[in-house]
């Protein structure tokens, strides 16, 4: 009966072309079948792609966090027996465990993300006994027979950050100072003419102690200090005492008739026209037994010319100084400076702030009063009423003294010794001036000797008023 029905059913129709098609499948070249899969060119094969990949691409591994580490050396607490009084038997019992605490930590996977949680269990704290919590009665003997250090106490200054700030201003303000005043010390000392010490004649037994510092000025009427040597027409010692904290300034009269080393006697003045300054330092040495060594000359321009760097000099003149004054301004001081002859002229006396050139007449004035005696006190005045200005105007007067006064200056110092000397002068700011004649009253007599007005002089009684007062170690209460 099937297999009728299967008769009854219709037979497929054949297609020639379809079998054409089907033979022409088969004949495909090899590359583009899909069951040749080890045919495949190299790169598509996923082994060789994973290993061509720049470790850059690749993803970072992940460190596995090691677990924590399981304390598992913990010792149990003692076990505590109980042992009765009769002595029959004994119980031994544990105290109740604590109950276990569990701690629970994540833990991270290989691909970044965290797992499954993990338990640790945390191990049991150590039971100390009670005679290790206090010890034998032997280790708290020692104890207590140790010292004990004592604890440094730290005392705290209220401000103390602001008072060092303060304290390391000030320091700071006080070396630019003192830098800006060297530097301008120095500029100042190479403006100086400086002229090498001359031959000197040693002598012994002079008068000389460290506090007391001498310098020699000496006031010439040379143009040039270098080449001319000038006549000297002011001598005057300038004397710090560092101990009396005084100024002294001795002049020395120039018709003083004295022994010059190597000359026999003479006037004092000629010691300069003959030998220059070593030689008047030696006649001063060898007749009045003190010590000089440095000296600083100064032509009439530069006297001048101090005057005017400190804004001039106040002083008092009668009708006869101003007409004296008013004479050798226009003899002699006024074509020096190459001004007008009948230029700063005075018109009478009375008080007046003289510039340089009227204080330079002033103290040349010699025929009115008590002649070469007068004459040294009116140039001691004119130094005084000097030093007192430069107390107050020094920083002030700096630059004319550099443009105008330094080059007509000259000195046997060097520069480092006029650097220290200058570095006094702030200190000597409060020292008191003293005036000295040198000879005093009552140690001269007035003589006329080969046609020349002469003071003989007693040279121990003035050398005993410089002792007492230049090299007083005493100051006055």
């Amino acid at each position: 009966m099937q297999e009728q029905n299967n008769a009854d059913l219709p037979r497929p129709r054949y297609y020639p072309e379809a079998n054409q098609d089907l033979q022409e499948e088969q004949e495909l070249p090899p590359l583009v079948r899909q069951t040749d899969a080890e045919e495949l060119p190299p790169l598509v094969r996923r082994t060789d792609w994973e290993q061509e990949i720049p470790p850059l691409v690749r993803q970072p591994e992940v460190e596995e966090t090691p677990p924590p580490i399981r304390r598992t050396d913990v010792s149990k607490p003692p076990v505590r027996k109980h042992v009765s009084t009769d002595m029959e038997d004994t119980v031994s019992f544990e105290p109740p465990k604590a109950p276990e605490v569990h701690v629970v930590r994540r833990q991270p996977e290989e691909d970044g993300g965290y797992g499954a949680y993990e338990k640790y269990d945390q191990p049991e704290r150590r039971k100390t006994n009670h005679s290790e919590k206090t010890g034998s009665a032997s280790q708290k003997s020692q104890k207590q027979k140790q010292p004990r250090k004592k604890k440094k106490k730290h005392f705290h200054v209220p401000g103390g950050f602001i008072l060092k700030r303060i304290i390391r201003s000030l320091l700071t303000t006080a070396f630019i100072i003192f830098a800006i005043y060297s530097a301008i010390a120095f500029f100042m000392i190479h403006k100086l003419e400086k002229i090498p010490d001359g031959r000197r004649t040693v002598l012994t037994g002079n008068l000389d102690e460290s506090y007391v510092r001498n310098v020699l000025l000496i006031g010439t009427d040379s143009r040039d200090l270098t080449t001319e040597r000038g006549r000297s027409d002011t001598v005057m010692l300038l004397s710090l005492n560092s101990k009396t904290k005084k100024i002294y300034l001795s002049s020395f009269m120039r018709d003083a008739y004295v022994e010059i080393p190597g000359y026999g006697m003479n006037k004092l003045n000629a010691a300069y026209s003959l030998g220059g300054a070593e030689l008047l330092m030696d006649t001063l040495e060898q007749n009045f037994q003190v010590s000089i060594d440095d000296y600083l000359s100064v032509s009439f321009l530069g006297f001048a010319g101090i005057i005017d760097s400190f804004g001039g000099v106040k002083i008092d003149l009668s009708d006869a100084e101003a007409d004296a004054l008013n004479i050798i301004l226009q003899s002699e001081v006024n074509g020096l400076a190459g001004d007008d002859p009948l230029s700063d002229l005075l018109e009478k006396g009375g008080t007046y702030l003289l510039n340089g050139k009227q204080a330079l007449s002033y103290a040349r004035i010699r025929y009115v009063g008590n002649a070469d005696f007068e004459r040294t006190s009116r140039q001691r005045e004119v130094m005084t009423k000097l030093l007192e200005n430069a107390k107050s105007k020094a920083m002030t007067a700096i630059p004319e003294l550099i443009s105008s006064a330094m080059p007509h200056l000259a000195t046997n110092m060097t520069d480092l010794e006029l650097y220290f000397l200058s570095l006094r002068v702030p200190f000597i700011t409060g020292y008191q001036i003293e005036q000295i004649q040198i000879p005093q009253d009552g140690t001269y007599t007035p003589a006329d000797i080969d046609g020349q007005s002469v003071l003989q002089i007693d040279s121990a009684a003035n050398t005993q008023l410089l002792k007492e007062t230049v090299y007083s170690a005493l100051a006055e209460q």
